[in-house]
């Protein structure tokens, strides 16, 4: 099984055409400089430059490649958390967003890309500077139209890609063929149509799109994407023809702007008048949208419910709309140049008002549908679609708080998302956005209500101590409502902040109350969370009897793998671990983070770690425990007196049995594990039944082999492999992987459990020496 790389880049769904200097430019300068941005008008190509760099000189970087997409983002507070975010982190932590930036990279050799900076253009300038300051290993590429203008920073300008410099057409294919712009036209009509080819006949029109394009890639690529419609030569005269217009009247404007302007006018005339008007409307998403979410907010007047998906497959058909596949169906997107120009050409201002009140309206649909559906088989669909639409979640919400001012309605919407902000790990954006709408709104209503309990909630699953002020304005407002559902919710609430404080009779007294008005006001997401979490309780409290009949009465309310049952087996695997029953409580372990990491649930995962080592230590796995331990400071969450408490005995437990040598060099590699890389060592260490001897594998490895397992146990990079063996970071990346073959692992972290656990054994054999395998002893 290969050893993954970490980071996150995307598949280029596209080949890459040209640009041989730029590419050259740009690998010298990010071997050269620590930062570097690309910049140029819109749809020269900046990102794509940068992504395809970034794939090539990927092995450079051991410790990842992370791509941040900021096109979205216009609100610069918004910034480090969705760079967080971006590298995998979650921000329900009290530490702040860019500290905890600074302490992910200063011990990493990674790439950070930054895609789309120009909005955020200060806020990004500040933040790799910090970075920068911090984590001598990173280096840090951004794109933008402007440079970010700080002292590290080198600018490289991408330019359009060459064009003919005459289009008298009596140039030669083959000659035509070497300027990139032709050779990226012809590309990406061989895309459309498979038969098509450069002949001498097309040759003059080919030469003169790309000549009135400028070279604009984005200009080049919407233009060959017609050849399956038009023939080139009357794709040329239509450009042409658009361009004359435009130029005479304005001839104030930039040339290549005119030009990208006279293509997207000649898109818009190929659509129906049907498709025009789904073209203005789908301006409204931000990001990606599915067929249900364009069906219900742009679907009235001329455009019935039943002809949307025609509509959309025509607008794909023209290169209008973009479509990605995913595992639950397709998303679309517009890009950002068709959705300025129905912005700024296609609405009205009343017309785009209603479309966003409508946008905003299906965000909070979808936000309660979820919330309903957090207890179902399918939450796994639910959830992916709400983490696709986030972007359009933050546009409806800034839309809500924004001049046309609809607070309640916000605070509606970051309140149902309660468990999508923990899920997602995005515990410090949802508190944001609350805080935003609670200043605002301060009426006291059920919104507001709802709002501080949830703003509670989420202040103590991110640390902070303050939810016991916002629970009590919410007491006071629900005293006022007299409102039976929320005294639940609340109640539910105040038992949370008992547990953080370690008040566990408080936090069982509150949520028994909590399940009565849940069940009674028939609300089965409240009641399933009382019942739950009391459960947990009584495991602390030392009342295992009365754990296992909460955790199977919840059991029986409920249907097949859901979120709930996660944390339910979280529970059982603590409950039989203080029952002396270690094999049943690592299988429930193992249960619990199977689901929660096929959610992608960052919080639900880090809690998983939190117990983890407790369990494994009591079936005498001390190696793996220490390792975890490790883990654990870097992916802290939900801390309380009784955990903190299991952690310390847990620590000392372990540190007896490795010794405090070995504990001290375990739990230092264990904090370099990503979550991912933790939950994988839970799921995917082998038993001890499992493993071959000692003696076996031994002889499985080549010495060089040994060196570098060795190195590995230490925590070593590829990287520092290769500096310490003299060998190339490729050759110690191949020696990593022939490793985890021979071994049949798939991770470095069992690599590096393996190697401690038979330090002993094999000193006692070998001496102080690694041993040579047997085709070396036969060498020699």
């Amino acid at each position: 099984m290969a050893h993954s790389r970490p980071g996150n880049l995307p598949v280029e769904l596209t080949s890459f055409v040209g640009r041989r200097d730029a590419l050259g430019r740009l690998k010298r300068s990010l071997e050269e400089h620590r930062a570097v941005t690309l910049t140029g008008t819109g749809g020269v190509g900046k990102s794509k430059l940068a992504l395809h760099v970034a794939h090539q000189t990927s092995r450079a970087f051991p410790d990842g490649v992370w791509f941040v997409e900021l096109d979205d983002v216009s609100d610069e507070a918004l910034l480090p958390s969705t760079v967080l975010a971006g590298v995998g982190l979650r921000d329900d932590d009290p530490t702040p967003v860019e500290i905890r930036l600074v302490e992910y990279f200063r011990r990493r050799q990674a790439l950070l890309l930054l895609d789309g900076c120009d909005r955020v253009v200060e806020a990004c300038a500040y933040l790799v500077n910090r970075l920068l300051h911090s984590a001598p290993g990173l280096r840090v590429l951004t794109t933008s139209r402007r440079p970010l203008r700080i002292a590290a920073e080198v600018v490289l300008p991408v330019q359009s890609l060459a064009t003919p410099d005459s289009v008298s057409g009596d140039r030669r294919t083959t000659e035509l063929a070497r300027f990139d712009a032709v050779a990226l036209f012809v590309d990406r009509a061989v895309a459309v149509r498979s038969d098509f080819t450069l002949t001498e006949a097309r040759a003059a029109a080919v030469a003169r799109i790309c000549h009135r394009l400028d070279g604009l890639p984005m200009a080049i690529e919407l233009a060959a994407n017609r050849v399956d419609v038009l023939s080139v030569e009357v794709l040329a005269e239509r450009i042409e023809d658009a361009y004359g217009l435009l130029v005479s009247a304005k001839r104030g404007a930039p040339p290549r702007q005119r030009t990208l302007r006279a293509l997207v006018d000649s898109s818009y005339e190929l659509c129906s008048a049907d498709e025009q008007l789904l073209w203005a409307r789908s301006a409204v998403f931000t990001g990606r949208f599915d067929l249900d979410a364009v069906t219900a907010v742009c679907a009235g007047g001329p455009i019935d419910a039943d002809s949307v998906l025609d509509l959309v497959a025509g607008l794909v058909d023209k290169s209008v709309l973009t479509r990605d596949e995913h595992p639950g169906g397709s998303w679309y997107r517009l890009p950002h140049l068709l959705r300025d120009y129905a912005r700024e050409q296609l609405i009205e201002p009343q017309e785009w008002s209603r479309l966003r009140q409508r946008h905003a309206q299906w965000c909070l649909s979808m936000g309660e549908q979820t919330a309903v559906r957090l207890l179902t088989p399918g939450i796994g669909n639910w959830v992916d679609q709400v983490r696709g639409n986030h972007a359009n979640i933050r546009s409806a919400l800034e839309f809500c708080l924004g001049p046309e001012c609809d607070p309640p309605m916000a605070l509606r919407l970051a309140a149902v998302l309660r468990y999508y902000w923990i899920i997602a790990g995005r515990v410090g954006e949802g508190r944001a956005w609350l805080d935003r709408g609670l200043r605002v709104h301060t009426a006291p209503t059920s919104e507001r209500a709802a709002a501080l309990g949830t703003a509670a909630y989420l202040a103590v699953i991110d640390g902070y101590r303050e939810g016991r002020e916002m629970l009590s304005a919410a007491r006071a407002i629900e005293e006022l409502l007299a409102d039976p559902v929320l005294g639940g919710d609340l109640d539910f609430v105040d038992s949370l902040i008992a547990l953080q404080h370690g008040d566990l009779t408080t936090a069982r007294v509150r949520l028994e109350t909590a399940l009565e008005k849940t069940r009674s006001t028939h609300d089965p997401m409240g009641a399933s969370s009382a019942l739950g979490m009391l459960s947990l309780v009584c495991v602390w409290s030392g009342d295992t009897a009365d754990a296992q009949a909460h955790a199977d009465e919840y059991l029986q309310t409920t249907e097949g793998d859901t979120w709930g049952r996660a944390f339910i087996d979280w529970t059982v695997a603590l409950n039989e671990a203080q029952n002396g029953a270690p094999a049943r409580a690592l299988a429930a372990q193992r249960t619990c983070a199977t689901l929660l990491r096929s959610l992608d649930d960052q919080f639900g995962m880090a809690l998983c770690l939190q117990s983890a080592p407790l369990i494994l230590a009591s079936d005498g796995r001390h190696h793996e425990a220490a390792l975890l331990l490790g883990a654990q400071a870097s992916h802290s969450v939900f801390r309380t007196p009784i955990m903190d408490s299991y952690r310390a005995q847990c620590a000392a437990t372990v540190e007896d049995a490795l010794g405090s040598r070995l504990f001290d060099e375990l739990t230092a590699q264990g904090q370099g594990f990503s979550l991912e890389q933790a939950i994988g060592l839970i799921l995917e260490r082998p038993t001890a039944g499992e493993i071959s001897p000692v003696a076996d594998r031994t002889e499985a490895l080549s010495r060089r082999e040994w060196e570098v397992a060795d190195l590995i146990a230490q925590g070593r990079t590829n990287k520092d492999i290769a500096a310490s063996l003299v060998i190339s970071a490729r050759t110690a990346e191949g020696h990593v992987q022939h490793i985890l073959a021979k071994l049949d692992f798939s991770s470095r972290a069992q690599i590096a459990v393996w190697m401690t656990e038979r330090r002993g054994s094999t000193r006692r054999t070998y001496g102080d020496h690694i041993p040579r395998s047997h085709s070396e002893n036969g060498a020699r």
